[in-house]
């Protein structure tokens, strides 16, 4: 296995996350990955600019607790790139 950066197995854990197809808050991904919600909201807007998931921001006049809030989802590229990840690991073993 080639050797990654500690953001790069984040930015794969996140797809992988996301390839449920299910829509994600920065805060409950940084949950799930047991990380902080920083580093989940910058990997996730570095991945949107590789158009491998997209960003939603929702204003704070429309958010319930008049604050801005970001959903983050999949994009069919990003779903591409893990199923190309996984057939690549079924390969190596």
């Amino acid at each position: 296995m080639v050797d990654i950066l500690e953001s790069d197995k984040i930015k794969l854990k996140i797809l992988k996350i996301l390839s449920n197809r299910k829509v994600y808050s920065f805060y409950h991904l940084s949950k799930v990955l047991k990380t902080n919600y920083s580093t989940v909201k910058k990997n996730c807007f570095f991945l949107e600019l590789l158009k491998l998931v997209e960003v939603i921001k929702i204003e704070k006049e429309e958010s319930a607790s008049n604050k801005p809030t970001y959903r983050v989802k999949i994009t069919e590229r990003g779903l591409d790139v893990i199923k190309d990840l996984n057939d690549h690991e079924k390969s190596v073993f």
